[in-house]
């Protein structure tokens, strides 16, 4: 069965991970992806280490099976391009801030008129509307505006910056999902349109809980005492005799109650949701009970039948039964850095590719390929290249 988006034609103007990690989720569902890139400086992500055999890994993870075209947007002949490309796409990603892809001559208003069909995903940091649509930013200050980091850290209440971008992440999940509703739209209507994707708003949206706190109840929530940050003893983390911390989420009441019983403590089973002294009581009950025994042999009593789980390290997530049965990290043959493991697609069912996309593409790579399916001869070609409008 053939992809879910085989046949559809994405043009990627996106640079770093909340934008072609969006576009990486459209690849691995078929969707054929063009990257456009600027001659001189390419996509920021290049950059990043580590770089494994002349291969930047952490580009090669969101940037898979993709095509890159070198084009200086900021000439006429660039523009040109762009046109004779956005003529025959399907779906239009870019992720600068408002007002940008308008003075390169790329932007919705120009691009639907030669195109009524094309979806134009505008992917910014605040969006194209509001006083702060404008401002550049990148995750950790979406996270500081949306309130995340005023949650996030211990008592103390000194914030802690998660060690993933939350907010970059969530926003490629958004921006996939929002491009696939406006493309069955199109399916009915056979018109295009503009989708305006903000990484603050989906930073909000990951806000829900406590947002549901202070909104109902008027409680400013603060770091370390909200229903999901450690104020609970059924929902925290504990050390072991041997240094190790095991993860404890018994929220369903039948769960904290064969919790207790397995850690001797039956007293506790009717103090689930109990008082400040009561849960602090609890917590450190549950402390000095956890710090007699290893995290293997916790493992073995609670066995698979609590919400239990080690503080895993990337070695052993790494070698992880399960994340190997779900197929989420996968062999692909990445060029001159060999056979290497990637992030798979993180969903089961028939639209995704099955040859799984692996090249990873050199700046520029396929220029004169895509060139020449735009109509333009060797001779043009080499002109451009002389000229310094494509790459590399």
């Amino acid at each position: 069965m053939a992809a879910a988006l085989e046949g559809i034609l994405v043009l990627d103007f996106t640079r770093l991970l909340p934008g072609p990690f969006a576009t990486q989720l459209l690849c691995d569902l078929g969707a054929d992806v063009i990257k456009v890139e600027d001659p001189s400086v390419g996509d920021y992500m290049r950059a990043v280490p580590p770089t494994v055999q002349g291969v930047p890994y952490p580009f090669a993870m969101v940037n898979r099976g993709k095509r890159s075209i070198a084009v200086d947007l900021k000439t006429p002949e660039g523009q040109e391009i762009v046109h004779r490309l956005a003529a025959r796409a399907d779906i239009l990603v870019e992720q600068f801030r408002p007002a940008v892809m308008a003075r390169l001559g790329a932007d919705y208003a120009t691009l639907s008129r030669i195109n009524p069909r094309l979806l134009y995903c505008a992917f910014s940091g605040y969006g194209q509307t509001g006083p702060a649509k404008d401002r550049p930013g990148h995750d950790l200050n979406f996270e500081a505006l949306a309130g995340i980091l005023g949650v996030t850290g211990d008592r103390d209440r000194r914030p802690v910056i998660p060690g993933v971008p939350m907010a970059d992440l969530a926003s490629g999940f958004n921006a996939a999902l929002a491009i696939l509703a406006a493309l069955r739209v199109r399916d009915r209507t056979g018109r295009g349109a503009f989708v305006d994707v903000s990484i603050f708003d989906t930073a909000i949206a990951l806000m829900v809980l406590n947002l549901a706190h202070y909104l109902g109840t008027g409680e400013m929530p603060a770091p370390g005492e909200t229903i999901v940050s450690g104020q609970w003893p059924f929902y925290n983390i504990y050390e072991t005799k041997d240094g190790r911390w095991i993860s404890v989420a018994a929220v369903e009441p039948k769960f904290w109650e064969r919790l207790v019983e397995v850690l001797g403590l039956p007293e506790l089973a009717a103090e689930q949701f109990t008082d400040v002294q009561g849960r602090q009581r609890g917590i450190a009950m549950l402390q000095q009970r956890f710090l007699t025994k290893t995290l293997e042999e916790w493992e073995d009593l609670v066995g698979k039948d609590l919400p239990c789980a080690r503080l895993a390290t990337l070695a052993e997530v790494v070698a992880d039964p399960q994340l190997r049965a779900r197929d989420m990290l996968v062999d692909v043959d990445l060029g001159p850095a060999g056979r290497r493991k990637v992030v798979g697609h993180p969903a089961h069912h028939e639209g995704v590719r099955k040859d799984r996309p692996s090249s990873v593409p050199a700046k520029g790579e396929h220029t004169d390929e895509i060139l020449r399916s735009l109509g333009y001869s060797a001779r043009k070609i080499a002109e451009l290249r002389g000229q310094g409008i494509v790459g590399p």
